[in-house]
């Protein structure tokens, strides 16, 4: 038998000031309580009186603590694309190398901040159904790459597929940086892992273009 999936989606959202002061203290509460106890330590109870709200105020607004979840990896990815576009898109970066070094610093950033919890939502990804989410942040990630790259044109060989070439850029900073941060945080010690995605990425962007195809 097919295991049911819980309702991840809020009861309903807050439309006054105190409720919505009410529900930001009970998400805040819930990525505190995560990092503390872990996935399966995060009761709503728990979550409940870090808040300093009653455990019926938090079932007001969320059914259960997979909804919670939903929400904070909807907010994690959320500012992981506003962190990649703004550096992306700042017009100090005049060079093509100017915006990827910020680029995979923007990686960086946004990964290592609490990275306990971004451990906890990465795992929670398929099990909380926010599969779609991941996905579309890559999506709009490598849609800002192709963006900046087309802009500096000039910079790449001749026949670049920006397209390509941006979705591989994203991938190489996405799974250098998370793997970083789950598996060998001492890399992001004096900007190693910065220097060697840059130095891998650097390689592979000033590489001739060419059109054959793989076997």
């Amino acid at each position: 038998m097919m295991r049911q999936q819980s309702n991840t989606n809020p009861r309903k959202l807050p439309r006054q000031g105190r409720s919505r002061a009410t529900v930001e203290a009970i998400v805040t509460a819930a990525a505190q309580v995560l990092i503390e106890y872990g996935y399966e330590g995060a009761t709503t109870a728990r979550i409940a009186e870090r808040a300093g709200v009653s455990i019926g105020s938090l079932y007001q607004y969320f059914p259960n603590k997979e909804s919670l979840v939903a929400v904070l990896i909807e907010e994690h990815a959320t500012e992981i694309v506003e962190i990649m576009q703004e550096a992306l898109d700042d017009p100090r970066h005049v060079t093509l190398i100017d915006g990827l070094k910020a680029a995979i610093r923007a990686g960086t950033v946004a990964h290592r901040v609490h990275p306990a919890l971004h451990k906890i939502l990465h795992e929670q990804v398929p099990r909380i159904g926010r599969l779609g989410t991941a996905m579309d942040t890559e999506r709009r990630i490598t849609n800002a790459i192709e963006a900046f790259l087309i802009r500096h044109d000039q910079e790449l060989p001749p026949g670049t597929n920006h397209k390509v070439m941006a979705f591989v850029i994203e991938t190489v900073i996405e799974a250098l940086v998370h793997k970083a941060v789950i598996d060998q945080y001492e890399l992001f010690s004096e900007g190693i892992i910065e220097r060697e995605a840059l130095r891998l990425i650097t390689n592979y962007i000033s590489a001739p273009a060419t059109a054959s195809a793989v076997a």
